[in-house]
């Protein structure tokens, strides 16, 4: 008779050639977990194995990470995995790597005394006639660590946690409106499985899929919520956390403090943290040794250059490094075996900063997925003339990020923006990819006209977005194009028919640009053919308070502009350039450009 328990309860995470894809059934509910539990059936595995499968021709790596039996206690012996009892959950890729950054973290401890605070705190909170907390919604975007930092917390406290997800709900929204629904539904079946195992964690997920659905369904989730955090009276050591993504697309309710007495934000992690999460990361990588700490060269570079990523994209980074390493010169194959998933096994591979160059290149930071912006990459030398130009551009955006300090000692802020203006062709446009590309900022580019829409109100919302996504990716570059239509001077309607819209769309953008909501490390760089028809407001102080006029080029420039021109094509050594410098005058850059084409 086989006496080898049962696992009801195991978590795994997954490695695989690309990003592991969680698969969706028709009603919406992640089935790759059902799959690998079909996988695993009758296997006996204990904590830490490594099992290699293959599902559609993809090949993926699962590891162990813990186990449960029936009374919900971990233990670190043999399982069996049932096809029909053990409950498979993925742990997302970044957590396991992201768990040591947060145990140390300000939002680790904030969290840790909310919770601890709800538990122990019971007699005090009486004592002041003040009801506790007995929930707290966690915000910030995908992959930042919000499920990890719980489970964090529960792991150093030795508190028990459930997981449910409102697509459980959504599940079975057909049977959202029959009587027995609220005491039946997955939440108030985890929340009853929590009272028994005090202390313990609910954690609800996925709460903006709330927002997805109709209003009366939406109601009835929220009653649910609300009814299962008034069962938690102050003497049961249970903690219901909700987890979301954006706050704003939240109904109402969950906004505000009415059903989770608490809310955490976590923020995009700043330099310093992406550079404890590489670390975390490339310990397991083998690298080519560049310096005397090549784990401090590698992580500070890429960290440089990597703003506005998470803990999921630097993984995703990283492993798109690793993958390129592995190609043949002439990489074209790529041979899977050969990524070791056993950290004690020698590998004669090494990870090249060529590679991490490729991967950076190739990824963004999945923030700025949303809108496909991207600028052309382009190098200062291909660009000839307007040196003084250059070295204002430089000066307004690249030393305030190289140089805080000296800004922070001289109590001086820097440009906020800045306004290049001039004659169509002489390089307004070129210039700003320079900049970006040297900057190693995010950089987000629009045209103005191509913001307009014909519904009302899209505009604005189009504006709002893009400096929310700037904002979160920040340090950024915002470069707007053609600035003039969307900033045109009020009073310059086009008859009744217009609607008063760029008015409308001005002050969206004004209010923007003031930083009302605080615009710290996002640089506006507008170009304009027409800096009259700009609207004065933009041109203030804290807005675009950098105008720089790019007029015609002048003889040197235009030589300049020649020689760099030069530089990408076969000519006749006999070319004189002094006489073609002459004999262009009054031609702009684009024009030169034209002669050689």
């Amino acid at each position: 008779m086989d006496t080898v328990p049962i696992a009801t309860d195991v978590t795994i995470t997954v490695i695989s050639e690309q990003p592991f894809l969680k698969n969706y059934s028709s009603q919406g509910v992640p089935n790759v977990a059902a799959m690998i539990r079909r996988k695993l059936g009758g296997c006996k595995v204990q904590e830490g194995d490594r099992i290699q499968c293959n599902s559609g021709g993809k090949n993926f790596m699962i590891t162990i990470k813990t186990m449960g039996d029936a009374m919900n206690n971990l233990h670190k012996g043999v399982f069996k995995i049932d096809r029909k009892r053990t409950e498979i959950v993925i742990l997302d890729e970044e957590e396991s790597t992201v768990n040591k950054v947060l145990s140390d973290d300000e939002w680790m401890q904030s969290l840790s005394n909310m919770i601890q605070s709800s538990f122990k705190d019971v007699e005090a909170f009486r004592t002041l006639g003040m009801s506790m907390a007995k929930s707290m919604l966690i915000h910030g975007v995908s992959g930042v660590g919000k499920s990890t930092l719980v489970r964090s917390v529960c792991e150093k406290y030795g508190y028990k946690l459930i997981q449910v997800s409102v697509h459980d709900l959504l599940r079975i929204k057909d049977e959202i409106n029959e009587p027995e629904f609220m005491q039946y539904n997955p939440i108030h079946l985890s929340v009853t499985k929590a009272i028994k195992l005090q202390p313990c964690v609910v954690v609800v997920r996925n709460l903006n899929a709330i927002k997805t659905v109709d209003s009366g369904a939406r109601d009835k989730i929220l009653a649910i919520l609300s009814n299962e955090i008034d069962r938690i009276k102050d003497d049961i050591s249970v903690c219901i956390t909700g987890l979301a993504q954006e706050l704003k697309y939240l109904p109402d309710v969950l906004r505000k403090t009415d059903i989770f007495n608490e809310h955490l934000h976590l923020p995009i992690p700043t330099m310093q943290q992406r550079k404890q999460i590489l670390r975390n990361i490339l310990c397991d990588i083998p690298l080519e040794p560049v310096k005397e700490n090549s784990i401090e060269y590698y992580t500070t570079q890429i960290s440089l250059r990597t703003s506005g990523y998470v803990a999921r994209d630097l993984k995703s980074l990283c492993r798109s490094a690793t993958l390129r390493s592995m190609r043949d010169n002439d990489g074209l194959e790529i041979e899977f075996s050969k990524l070791s998933i056993d950290v004690n096994r020698n590998n004669s591979l090494l990870v090249k900063w060529s590679d991490f160059l490729y991967a950076l290149s190739t990824s963004r930071p999945s923030q700025q997925l949303e809108v496909d912006m991207n600028l052309p990459k382009r190098d200062w030398a291909e660009l000839g003339g307007y040196d003084k130009i250059k070295r204002r551009m430089k000066q307004a955006t690249l030393l305030p990020l190289l140089e805080p300090q000296t800004f922070s000692k001289l109590g001086i802020k820097p440009p906020s923006g800045l306004l290049l203006y001039g004659p169509s062709g002489c390089g307004k446009t070129a210039f700003v990819q320079a900049l970006a590309t040297e900057s190693m900022m995010n950089v987000m580019s629009i045209r103005g006209p191509e913001i307009f829409s014909k519904y009302l109100g899209e505009t604005e919302s189009k504006i709002r977005k893009i400096f929310a996504t700037a904002k979160r990716i920040a340090p950024c570059i915002l470069f707007i194009d053609e600035m003039d239509a969307i900033s045109a001077r009020r009073g310059w309607e086009s008859g009744e028919s217009s609607g008063g819209i760029n008015e409308r769309v001005l002050s969206t953008l004004l209010n923007e640009m003031d930083g009302v909501e605080g615009r710290n490390g996002v640089v506006v760089i507008g170009c304009t053919n027409r800096p009259n028809s700009i609207d004065d407001a933009i041109l203030r102080p804290g807005r675009l308070d950098q105008l720089i006029y790019m007029g015609l080029p002048d003889e040197h420039d235009r030589q300049e502009i020649i020689k760099a021109l030069m530089k990408r094509i076969s000519i006749s050594p006999d070319i004189n350039i002094h006489w073609l410098g002459n004999v262009t005058e009054y031609c702009t850059g684009a024009d030169i450009e034209n002669i050689f084409w």
